[in-house]
């Protein structure tokens, strides 16, 4: 997290920033990891705006197991 406890930038946009990055896919985990890593995010958050941008269209999520998802960037926001 940035000062006094907000993020530099969006949880949404960072997500879509490391798709981008890993070439438009990567799995839940591995995306979670990274993100983790950068910012101080919950995996219910992270969750809930993967949730999001699916709903918008800019992502897609495929479940491939249980507790095993794959993200896919569709559309750039």
């Amino acid at each position: 997290m940035g000062v006094n406890g907000w993020r530099s930038i969006p949880l949404y946009y960072a997500i879509v920033e490391e798709l981008e990055r890993r070439g438009g896919t990567a799995k839940d985990i591995d995306l979670y990891k990274a993100l983790r890593d950068k910012y101080d995010v919950t995996f219910m958050e992270f969750l809930k705006e993967l949730m999001k941008l699916e709903m918008q269209g800019i992502i897609h999520v495929d479940v491939l197991k249980e507790n095993l998802r794959n993200i896919e960037l569709v559309v750039k926001p």
